[in-house]
């Protein structure tokens, strides 16, 4: 079983003028001590405890911020322009009547139930495990408004049922293609990014208008909108590669692209809002798949990304690429993404990734040596048929004889 924790945003229902005033009081009250806090020294702010701090609100929500201070946030940062009110799980609580769920927690002015607006059976179905109380553990609630409307940020860890996956499903992260998802028998699913490159340099262009002009605010609700919009983009994606990895019931291999922000990119394109890495929300991607795999008891995988691309895909040896053509030991040429997946045309690397364990040695191996001449080398990966990748692989299978005959 695993535990898997995530969050809630549930929005509150029919919320009048009073309530509001009450919520924005409560938020003052938090972030004033929150300041007051941060002007006492880190070692006197460890001792400090609710009956030592003069503040309008419950000791519920006061003993939190103290809580949150003595930890890193107290150490990172130096004034709160917001902070949200939080309580722990022991001092909130979820109400069902009828058909309208409301939760009760702290305020400034005492405790308060309001009732949530809940249109999805997404949030209906994991409000009815926590009211059921089954396997599922209650974290904190935080009051937070965002963009003029009221929330309740709710927090919730489960058990979830592991699934044997008999199937593995590569994705190939791009630009050019935000993912590519292909089992190793070749069904495949395609996200281009050219919509996404265009709309990267409409924002880019309207942020140096908005810079040259002064509006700096203006300019801080643009970055805003456009993350916005770029996450919007990733949970879509994100969802339906998770769905087809249920529907051929496998689990999910990517490259690991640590530190490829620091590649070598040319100025040309790294100021080009649609080409340049620094704007490529890879990571934002592969986060939003893993924690969905999690919700759905599977595992996401990472390889390394060197030479994925490169790996001739009938034998598992590194050929050449010049630009989109890519050419064999053997001399056998084809397109460079095509060569990854054999029938689908334009892939890069998918079905490499997928089949990865057939051609490599484990993640160990953290760089790649160079490509010629390293056949005798235990981290090479390149080199005449066998290659070292392969031979990694074959000798873990071969019987102490066959590895005598190998060696000789």
């Amino acid at each position: 079983m695993k535990r898997v924790t995530t969050t809630l945003k549930l929005k509150f229902l029919d919320l009048n003028a009073v309530k509001a005033e009450m919520f924005n009081q409560t938020v003052c009250a938090t972030t004033e001590l929150a300041n007051e806090l941060l002007r006492i020294s880190p070692k006197e702010r460890k001792a400090l405890t609710t009956a030592k701090v003069v503040t309008p609100l419950k000791s519920a929500l006061s003993n939190q911020v103290i809580r949150v201070l003595k930890g890193k946030a107290g150490q990172r940062v130096k004034h709160f322009k917001v902070f949200w009110p939080e309580v722990n799980n022991q001092n909130w609580k979820l109400h069902k009547v009828g058909s309208t769920y409301s939760v009760s927690f702290p305020t400034i002015q005492g405790d308060k139930r309001v009732p949530l607006e809940v249109s999805s059976s997404y949030y209906a179905e994991r409000l009815e495990r926590i009211l059921a109380e089954q396997d599922c553990e209650r974290g904190t609630l935080k009051l937070m408004k965002l963009r003029g409307c009221w929330y309740a940020v709710v927090s919730i860890t489960w058990e979830v049922p592991e699934v044997k996956s008999t199937e593995r499903l590569g994705v190939d992260r791009g630009q050019n293609r935000l993912a590519v998802a292909a089992t190793r028998w070749g069904r495949a699913v395609f996200f281009g990014g050219g919509e996404v490159a265009y709309r990267r340099r409409r924002f880019q262009k309207r942020r140096a208008q908005l810079q040259q002009a002064g509006k700096y605010r203006a300019l801080k609700r643009l970055e805003r909108k456009e993350a916005r919009w770029m996450r919007a983009v990733n949970h879509t994606v994100s969802r339906r590669i998770v769905r087809f990895a249920k529907a051929v019931n496998a689990d999910v291999w990517m490259e690991d692209l640590s530190g490829i922000r620091q590649s070598r990119q040319s100025q040309k394109a790294r100021s080009d809002a649609g080409k340049s890495r620094h704007t490529w929300s890879y990571y934002d991607l592969e986060w939003k798949v893993a924690y969905k795999l999690e919700m759905a008891g599977r595992t996401l995988h990472k390889r390394p990304a060197a030479y994925t691309s490169k790996t001739d895909h009938r034998t598992g040896l590194i050929g050449k690429r010049s630009g989109h053509l890519f050419t064999g030991q053997d001399g056998y040429c084809c397109d460079a993404d095509w060569n990854a997946a054999i029938l689908l045309r334009k892939t890069r690397s998918v079905m490499n990734i997928a089949r990865w364990d057939g051609f490599s040695c484990p993640l160990s191996l953290k760089e790649a040596l160079p490509v010629i001449g390293r056949v005798g080398s235990g981290d090479g990966v390149v080199g005449n048929p066998l290659n070292s990748l392969v031979l990694c692989t074959a000798r873990s299978a071969m019987n102490p004889s066959q590895l005598q005959a190998v060696g000789s």
